[in-house]
């Protein structure tokens, strides 16, 4: 009998130290599992914040080389404006245009209001959008570069 109670001791002994092993186990997975989602929550919410950091800078000559351009994907893409391209819809705000880089070409156009230093020949204009099949940028977003705020004016030479 005495052998029976060593047993039945042992082996409450064995199961409270296995339910105790296994609480432990659940509390920290949970705890992992919690800061888990917490990172990836916080990675979200981080790329959410700056979606314009996530989008490659293409020029326009990188883009016109580039055979997956085409396709719906989200692109950002730095040029000069061709003169005399600009035409504005007189019945809203769309507009088209053209967009140059060496001897590439891009034409694109964009439903808004452009900014102030669009039509500067100095500007360099970035814009953002969807390249699609038909070869027009679908622009979602106009910004520019203005280099004349961080260089010197060229000054004229006296004759």
């Amino acid at each position: 009998m005495v052998g029976d109670g060593l047993a039945t001791f042992y082996n409450n002994y064995l199961q409270n130290l296995v339910a105790l092993i296994r609480n432990a186990l659940v509390g920290k997975s949970r705890f992992f599992l919690i800061g888990f989602v917490l990172l990836l929550g916080i990675g979200y919410l981080v790329s959410a914040a700056f979606p314009g950091n996530t989008s490659y800078y293409f020029t326009v000559g990188e883009l016109d080389e580039f055979s997956g351009a085409k396709g719906g994907r989200n692109f950002r893409v730095k040029g000069e404006l061709v003169a005399q391209s600009f035409v504005r819809n007189e019945l809203d705000t769309t507009a088209e245009f053209m967009l140059f880089e060496g001897d590439h070409t891009l034409r694109a156009t964009y439903s808004g209001v452009v900014p102030d230093l669009f039509f500067d020949e100095r500007t360099e204009i970035i814009i953002q959008g969807v390249y699609g099949a038909d070869e027009i940028f679908q622009a979602e977003t106009v910004s520019v570069l203005c280099p004349s705020k961080y260089e010197g004016l060229e000054e004229e030479e006296e004759p």
